[in-house]
């Protein structure tokens, strides 16, 4: 769940996620997305930023070996005819 506003805390809303990542060996992309769906479907956050900030220090944690992120999220279905996103790159 992510939003400050009472209709955004009511329903959870479909969140899109990019992330580019580099690593000083060898990264189960498939295990990454894996955290990343389970952290946003067990945490609640504020701010589409807050969310990035919790996701790449759970990322670093979990899988050391990254040393870059990049990583973009938007909701897609916010605002209509609009894309609402973040994005945040992080050096480790």
């Amino acid at each position: 769940m992510i939003g400050i506003l009472k209709f955004e805390r009511k329903k959870k809303q479909k969140v899109c996620i990019y992330l580019t990542a580099k690593a000083n060996d060898f990264l189960d992309y498939a295990k990454v997305s894996k955290k990343i769906k389970k952290y946003y479907k067990k945490e609640q956050f504020l701010t589409l930023e807050e969310s990035l900030e919790f996701v790449c220090a759970k990322l670093h944690r979990k899988f050391p070996q990254i040393y870059y992120i990049k990583i973009k999220t938007y909701k897609p279905e916010i605002i209509k005819n609009a894309r609402v996103g973040v994005k945040l790159k992080k050096f480790y």
